[in-house]
């Protein structure tokens, strides 16, 4: 796995303006993130779901652009998927099952872009984990630490 590379879902970094439960885990997810000098990696479509959580949550847009910014010029890496990328990602939402239901396109993004990177996806999302997490590379925020020392 590549060390000092993390990629994280917007799930998880929304968490720094919404009250949650696992809010405190996030908040020192992002702080060793930044202390350990790592590179957050996320497709370019983060920025997108971030502000739409924002709006949804009637959190003020402004203040969560601000917080993008900073993230960015500090340790956000945006990139543009690949067509490989592209294709795992695509390739992942038939995992799951009828019952259980498939990964959405948009979360297996973030996961193929950490395959092809080769570093850890760390994900708040629990049904995903579940349904993905036979393909490696992935980490639920609450063993967020493990991952990291894994860098897994």
């Amino acid at each position: 796995m590549t060390k000092n590379q993390v990629v994280l879902d917007s799930c998880v970094f929304c968490k720094l303006f919404l009250q949650e439960p696992d809010r405190e885990q996030a908040i020192a997810l992002v702080k060793a993130l930044g202390e350990g000098h790592y590179a957050i990696v996320v497709p370019q479509l983060f920025f997108y779901e971030v502000m739409a959580v924002a709006a949804y949550a009637k959190f003020d847009l402004a203040k969560a652009a601000a917080l993008l910014d900073a993230y960015q010029k500090a340790h956000l890496r945006l990139v543009e998927p690949d067509l490989e990328t592209l294709k795992t990602a695509a390739a992942m939402t038939g995992s799951g099952h009828p019952k259980s239901g498939y990964p959405s396109f948009y979360d297996t993004l973030y996961h193929a872009l950490a395959l092809s990177l080769n570093c850890p996806f760390i994900t708040a999302d629990k049904r995903h984990y579940e349904k993905t997490r036979h393909l490696g590379a992935i980490a639920l925020l609450k063993d967020w630490e493990s991952a990291l020392a894994a860098g897994h």
